[in-house]
């Protein structure tokens, strides 16, 4: 079993205890959390492990959230930012790609663009036998 490496930034403390609970009990993933998210440890802290994802967590989507959110999507443009938030109950992906700039490439990217095509599996319990899906 592959295991995937994800990176939790706590901004608010308490969110990160319970995603950490959370995560911790998951066999497939390998949590590091960074309880400050101050932008030299997390740039520090990438270089080191290279997570799959980083996972934000705090109150609020408000500026400081979103200069962290954007600052890491240029910085690291191949690892998938997952914003959580305890004021709602919505995860938002945040990803960054860069293309090469020709014509062929922008149409290719329109055409093969489909939001509708992503799969979203919710969160099924374990059963005692371990079976997963």
């Amino acid at each position: 079993m592959k295991k995937r490496q994800v990176l939790l930034i706590q901004m608010l403390p308490l969110l990160g205890e319970g995603l950490q609970r959370i995560f911790q009990k998951l066999e497939d993933v390998d949590l590091v959390c960074l309880p400050c998210p101050d932008l030299d440890k997390i740039d520090a802290c990438v270089k080191n492990i290279h997570p799959d994802m980083v996972l934000l967590a705090g109150e609020k989507e408000d500026d400081r959230a979103m200069h962290l959110i954007l600052n890491m999507l240029k910085q690291y443009e191949d690892i998938p930012i997952v914003w959580v938030e305890l004021e709602t109950n919505v995860l938002r992906l945040y990803t960054s790609h860069s293309l090469t700039a020709t014509s062929a490439e922008l149409i290719n990217t329109i055409r093969e663009n489909d939001a509708s095509r992503m799969e979203i599996y919710p969160l099924e319990k374990n059963s005692k036998s371990g079976s997963r899906r």
